[in-house]
C-alpha cells in the first residue's frame, strides 16, 4: 500500500520529464478551447451529415463568434464480403470519408484540408429490417468517431497556433 504514492510521484516525474503538455492546457479559458469555440460547423448534407454536425456542435460548444467555418463532405462506401457459395454476401464493410476544410472567416484559403476516414464491418442476416438497421447503426457508429477525430485535428491545429503565437 505504501508503494502506490511512490509510484504516483515517478509516474508524475518521468511524464514531466518527456515533455508530456496536456492538449487542453488552461483549463475552460485555454486558447485550445476558445479556438474550438470559434468554429462555425457548415451544414452537412443528408441525414447522417445532420448527425455528424449535431455531434461536432455538441462536442465543440459555440463562442459568440465565429473566426472559422470548417466544412464537411461526407462520403459512404460499401463492399460484400464473406461470399457464400450461392454468390450472396454474409458481411459488408461500410467505410466513411469526411474530407474537412477549416477556413478563417472572410478568406478563401484553408488552414486545414483533410481527409479523414473510418471503417467497421457488420453482418449481413436474413431480415432485411435488421440489416437496413445494423446498417444505420453503423453508419451513425463512423459519424461519431469522425466527428471525434475532427475535434481532436481542430485541437491540435489551435494547440500547435498557440504554441507559435506564445513561443512555447
Amino acid at each position: 500500500m505504501r508503494l502506490a504514492p511512490a509510484f504516483a510521484l515517478a509516474a508524475a516525474l518521468l511524464t514531466a520529464a518527456c515533455g508530456f503538455q496536456p492538449l487542453y492546457d488552461g483549463g475552460v479559458d485555454g486558447a485550445v478551447r476558445a479556438g474550438i469555440a470559434g468554429v462555425e460547423v457548415g451544414p452537412i448534407a443528408d441525414r447522417l451529415g445532420q448527425e455528424m454536425r449535431n455531434r461536432l456542435i455538441e462536442r465543440m460548444g459555440s463562442g459568440a463568434h465565429s473566426d472559422y467555418r470548417l466544412d464537411v463532405v461526407l462520403n459512404t462506401e460499401t463492399e460484400g464480403f464473406g461470399i457464400r457459395s450461392d454468390a450472396a454476401a454474409t458481411q459488408e464493410q461500410m467505410i466513411l470519408t469526411a474530407v474537412i476544410r477549416l477556413t478563417p472567416i472572410g478568406k478563401d484559403m484553408p488552414v486545414i484540408e483533410d481527409t479523414l476516414r473510418a471503417r467497421t464491418s457488420y453482418d449481413l442476416v436474413l431480415s432485411d429490417y435488421a440489416t437496413v438497421a445494423e446498417r444505420e447503426d453503423a453508419a451513425r457508429r463512423l459519424a461519431f468517431e469522425l466527428a471525434e477525430r475532427i475535434h481532436r485535428r481542430l485541437a491540435l491545429y489551435f494547440n500547435q497556433k498557440d504554441k507559435e503565437k506564445t513561443g512555447r
